[in-house]
C-alpha cells in the first residue's frame, strides 16, 4: 500500500518541505499507524515506519476497516495526489479531486450551514464569502468589508477574520478591528488570499470552547458514519495543540460537552450533504462555543456554533481515534473499562507545557492512569496519549502548568 504524505497541500505543492517542521513530520509517523502493515511513502523520501515501543506489537490490520483493501491512500485529496497516484500505476479509490475540492472549500461550510439552519441565531448574517476574482479586481472588497463589520452587534466589539477558503491550522488568517481597520495590511493580503481560494470574512469570537466530529463516508448504508466526537485543546488563537475526550468500553470516542448530540447532528447534516455531492472518504467537521457577556446581574450567555469548517480529509482527529482504537484492549484491562463507563484521554504532538515527559504527567494524576509516549524522549516533537479517570483531572493538570 502507498501513503501519500501532502499534509499542507492546501497552500500549495511545497508540501515535502512541510515534512522539515517536528509537527508535521510527526502527524505523517502517526497517521501512518493506521494503516496496514506493510505499506510506503510516494512523493517524498520513504523511511521506516516507528511503530511506537508503548503500544506493543505493529498489528497488521488497519486501525479503520474502510482503510483495508486499498493501494493508495493522500492525507487530502487533491489534484496533485491523484495524478501523483496516477504517475505510479495506482489506481485512485476516493472521490474525483474536484469534487474534494469543492466540499472542503470553507464556502462550502459556510453556505450549508445557512441554508440547514445551522447557524446560531446571534450570528445570522454576519459575515460573507468572498471570491478569489473579488479580491483582485479592485480595492472595492475592502470598503464592503468596512460597511460590513460596521454593522455587527456590539458583542463581536468590531474584530473580525479573514480566512483562505483553501488553508489549514489558522495559517494565512487576517484580523482586524472596525475601529482600526488597516487597508494596507488588507490590500497585501488579497493576492494570498486570492490564490487560496478566496475569503471567508466573519466575527472573531472570544471562543469558550473547540470541539470536532471526525466522520467516514462511503457507499454502504449507512453512508455517513460518525467515527466519534472530541475536544480541541487549541491556544488563544486557536492554533492546535491537541485533543481530549472520553472514551468508552466499545471505542466509542466522545467530547464530553453537553451539547455533543448537537455538534454531532450537524456534522452528519454536512457529511450527507458532501456524500449527496460525490465525496467518499474521512472527513471532520469543527464547531465552537462562544460567549455573549450579559448585563451586571445576568451570567454570560453561551452559544454554540456547531458546524464551522467541513474538512474534506484526514484530520488530527482521525488519527487520534485510530490510536485510541489501536489500545482499547489495554483500556479495557489495564484500565479496568468495562461497559457503562468512560475513561478520559489527552493527545497532543509534543509534550504539554511544563512537563518533562509524559510519564511524568500520568505519574501525576489520581486513580487509573496510562501514559503513551509516542515518540523517543530525542525526537524533536514527542506526541503522546494520557488516559485516566476523569477529564476534569486531566484539563487541571494542562491548566496548572500553563
Amino acid at each position: 500500500m502507498a501513503l501519500i504524505p501532502n499534509i499542507g497541500a492546501e497552500e500549495g505543492p511545497q508540501w515535502p518541505a512541510l515534512l522539515e517542521k517536528p509537527a508535521v513530520a510527526a502527524t505523517v509517523a502517526l497517521w501512518r499507524h493506521l494503516f496496514p502493515a506493510p505499506h510506503h511513502l510516494i512523493g517524498t523520501a520513504d523511511t521506516t515506519e516507528c511503530w511506537p515501543e508503548s503500544m506493543g506489537d505493529r498489528p497488521q490490520e488497519a486501525a479503520f476497516a474502510w482503510l483495508e483493501g486499498r493501494s493508495v491512500a493522500s492525507w487530502w485529496g487533491d489534484p496533485r495526489a491523484v495524478d501523483l497516484a496516477r504517475e505510479n500505476g495506482l489506481e485512485w479509490p476516493e472521490a474525483d479531486a474536484e469534487t474534494i475540492l469543492r466540499v472542503h472549500d470553507k464556502a462550502f461550510a459556510v453556505r450549508m450551514s445557512q441554508e440547514l439552519g445551522l447557524v446560531p441565531t446571534e450570528l445570522d448574517d454576519l459575515g460573507f464569502v468572498l471570491e478569489a476574482g473579488e479580491l483582485t479586481a479592485s480595492d472595492d472588497w475592502i470598503d464592503r468589508v468596512e460597511r460590513e463589520i460596521g454593522t455587527w452587534p456590539a458583542f463581536t466589539g468590531g474584530r473580525f477574520c479573514l480566512k483562505p477558503r483553501l488553508g489549514s491550522s489558522g495559517r494565512g488568517r487576517v484580523s482586524g478591528q472596525a475601529d482600526d481597520l488597516d487597508r494596507v495590511v488588507l490590500q497585501g493580503a488579497a493576492r494570498s488570499l486570492a490564490r487560496r481560494g478566496g475569503a471567508i470574512l466573519e466575527p472573531w469570537l472570544a471562543r469558550s470552547g473547540d470541539f470536532s466530529v471526525q466522520l467516514h463516508i462511503g457507499d454502504t448504508d449507512p453512508a455517513v458514519t460518525v467515527l466519534g466526537g472530541l475536544r480541541l485543546w487549541v491556544t488563544n488563537t486557536g492554533l492546535y495543540r491537541g485533543h481530549l475526550g472520553e472514551v468508552d468500553s466499545r471505542g466509542r470516542v466522545f467530547s464530553g460537552d453537553p451539547e455533543e448530540e448537537r455538534a454531532r447532528t450537524a456534522a452528519a447534516m454536512l457529511a450527507s450533504e458532501a456524500q449527496a455531492l460525490g465525496f467518499r472518504g474521512p472527513c471532520g467537521v469543527d464547531g465552537l462555543s462562544f460567549e455573549i457577556p450579559g448585563r451586571a446581574d445576568e451570567e454570560p450567555t453561551r452559544v454554540i456554533r456547531p458546524a464551522v469548517e467541513f474538512n474534506a480529509r484526514f484530520t488530527l482527529g482521525t488519527i487520534v481515534i485510530g490510536l485510541i482504537r489501536r489500545n482499547l484492549k489495554r483500556l479495557q484491562t489495564e484500565l479496568e473499562l468495562s461497559p457503562g463507563q468512560r475513561r478520559a484521554f489527552l493527545f497532543a504532538l509534543d509534550t504539554p507545557p511544563g512537563w518533562t515527559s509524559w510519564e511524568a504527567l500520568a505519574e501525576s494524576l489520581p486513580g487509573r492512569v496510562l501514559g503513551l509516549p509516542l515518540a523517543a524522549l530525542s525526537a524533536p516533537a514527542r506526541p503522546g496519549l494520557v488516559f485516566a479517570d476523569s477529564l476534569t483531572e486531566l484539563e487541571d493538570s494542562l491548566l496548572a502548568k500553563t
